[in-house]
């Protein structure tokens, strides 16, 4: 995470988007009147928006944690999807 201020941000717009982008980490721009921005690559935005999606459902948080459960016991098996459709 790295933070700049509003000033440094628009001299410097495209080497900040190039390293949000290449990194995957936000940048927070600090602002002198007005309240701080962080700026995400959308790719980052819209994983966050399905996770918050996914875990927004009670009965969705206890079986995606019965799954991660069943994985780390080596409960599972791997399929190729493609077999599923034989």
């Amino acid at each position: 995470m790295e933070i700049t201020t509003y000033s440094n941000f628009r001299q410097n717009l495209k080497r900040f988007l190039d390293q949000v982008l290449s990194s995957h980490s936000p940048l927070y721009v600090k602002r002198t009147n007005g309240e701080d921005v962080v700026i995400l690559a959308k790719s980052d935005y819209e994983a966050m928006e399905e996770t918050l999606y996914l875990l927004s459902s009670e009965k969705n948080r206890k079986q995606l944690a019965q799954g991660i459960e069943q994985i780390e016991k080596g409960e599972t098996v791997k399929m190729n999807i493609e077999d599923l459709w034989k």
